[in-house]
């Protein structure tokens, strides 16, 4: 077998068929050995990823360089995942670097600054690996590191780095707090189309809670945020077409936006429940 191949086993393990019995369980071992023999950048990239779509002990651990400049045990699918990462990105990858980054923010305080020096070279490489820099830095409690790497992620259009300068101002964490600032990113992220300022816009338009009370516009930021993917704001709009709030009550519309949080993961009905509500 060649390294496509064991990519494309990766790719079947991670959909499911050794769990189904499409696979026999001795692929899981044939793709650990195959693709960490092939010891490429790409080959330990798919090997974490397919650590990330496993559980337990379905693969087993990766011959790994005895010299990984953390320490962490790989006793789990995360961890064993977040040592196939550093080896792509000790290759000098770039994505191996990212995939690495984000797999040590539950890791060991050494983890996350060899993250750092790991991924320092490709900081500027665009948005959204500046913001995955500067929240390493807040990772390693240097919040007011961060605050370039955002800067920076932000002016190239990252939406996730506005809505982290938003939380920064608003808590002055980093810097000093400034709510007109605060308010500025939060904006800048919706306009962005990050679902969570979206969704915080629409709140404050229905509360009238740091914004003018607006209902139309509350709905209008709420089906923004859960077409975007937020799955709050869907179960929000459901609530608010059943029960009249703010709109003219509609329970087609409500069992629309159910359906969507539904969808998306919310825990809909056991939320209705605790709102004595019933769904329709």
């Amino acid at each position: 077998m060649i390294e496509d191949d064991y990519v494309e086993l990766a790719h079947r393990i991670n959909r499911g068929d050794l769990m189904l019995g499409i696979l026999p369980l001795s692929a899981a071992g044939t793709v650990v050995a195959g693709l960490s023999a092939a010891g490429t950048a790409r080959a330990w990239r798919e090997l974490g990823i397919c650590y990330l779509g496993t559980s337990g002990d379905v693969l087993p651990p990766a011959p790994w360089s005895p010299d990984l400049p953390f320490a962490d045990p790989a006793d789990h699918p995360q961890d064993r995942a977040l040592r196939s990462f550093a080896e792509a990105a000790r290759l000098g990858d770039h994505e191996g670097a990212v995939l690495f980054a984000r797999c040590a923010r539950e890791a060991s305080v050494a983890a996350r600054e060899a993250a750092r020096a790991l991924l320092r070279p490709h900081a500027r490489a665009d948005g959204a690996t500046a913001y995955q820099y500067g929240l390493l830095e807040q990772w390693l409690d240097r919040p007011g590191a961060a605050i370039e790497h955002h800067l920076w992620a932000a002016a190239q259009g990252d939406a996730d780095a506005a809505f982290e300068l938003y939380v920064l101002f608003a808590t002055g964490t980093g810097v000093e707090r400034d709510d007109a600032e605060s308010a500025r990113w939060l904006q800048r992220a919706a306009d962005l189309g990050q679902d969570r300022a979206l969704y915080n816009l629409g709140a404050a338009h229905a509360t009238g809670n740091g914004a003018p009370l607006d209902p139309a516009r509350a709905v209008a930021y709420y089906e923004r945020a859960a077409n975007a993917g937020n799955a709050r704001a869907a179960a929000t709009l459901g609530v608010m077409y059943l029960t009249g709030e703010g709109v003219e009550a509609d329970r087609q519309r409500a069992a629309h936006w159910l359906d969507e949080a539904d969808d998306l993961d919310h825990p809909v009905d056991e939320w209705l429940a605790q709102l004595g509500l019933s769904r329709p």
